[in-house]
């Protein structure tokens, strides 16, 4: 049995990730995958057991990537307003990239058919604002917001920081907002968000 190989992993999730994004999850086969890395598909299998498994693969290195930068400033000790701000300008052109839209679609779609849609919550959404729920409960506790759920208050964030934009983006309503757009958008939810925690 062959070794396996980490670049030769990454080449199928790469090469996997531009097949489903471009075709969707449903219309991509292992063979095509195999074929387009160039190798059978028993090495494939070798790799990943499925192509749920490298569509999770796909989802975790994309929000690896992209996503996973915006939640790191949450562990930088500055001023909550400063912080948040930050924070959502790396997030919402996380998810508004092309790529992690795209992926989301798929989820979505896949959701009633297999456990994508679950595996994408529970290795993406879930654990990152599990991150926010642990930031803001430290600032409930320093006494910088109100006493409350901080889950609750970290769903209230996420619902502030993506309605003006992500649902419009995502259905093609809108096109890509610039950066000063994005600015706007992102100050007007803080402050609506901060109105209503901070003591």
């Amino acid at each position: 049995m062959r070794v396996k190989s980490e670049a030769r992993r990454q080449a199928i999730i790469d090469v996997a990730k531009e097949a489903f994004c471009r075709q969707g999850f449903e219309a991509t086969s292992m063979s095509e995958i195999a074929s387009r890395v160039g190798g059978s598909k028993a090495t494939l299998y070798n790799y990943f057991r499925s192509k749920e498994e490298i569509f999770i693969a796909v989802m975790e290195s994309s929000a690896t990537d992209r996503i996973a930068e915006a939640f790191k400033i949450l562990e930088e000790n500055t001023d909550i307003r400063f912080t948040l701000v930050d924070f959502g300008m790396h997030y919402l052109k996380s998810i508004i990239s092309p790529d992690i839209v795209a992926i989301r679609r798929m989820a979505i779609n896949e959701a009633e058919r297999s456990d994508i849609g679950r595996h994408f919550y529970e290795n993406g959404p879930k654990k990152g604002w599990l991150l926010v729920s642990n930031y803001l409960q430290q600032q409930i506790e320093q006494q910088r917001l109100i006493n409350c759920d901080a889950g609750i208050c970290a769903t209230h964030l996420k619902a502030l920081l993506e309605a003006e934009v992500v649902e419009p983006y995502a259905l093609g309503v809108i096109t890509p907002p610039d950066e000063n757009q994005l600015s706007a958008v992102i100050s007007r939810a803080i402050t609506v968000f901060l109105r209503a925690y901070q003591p």
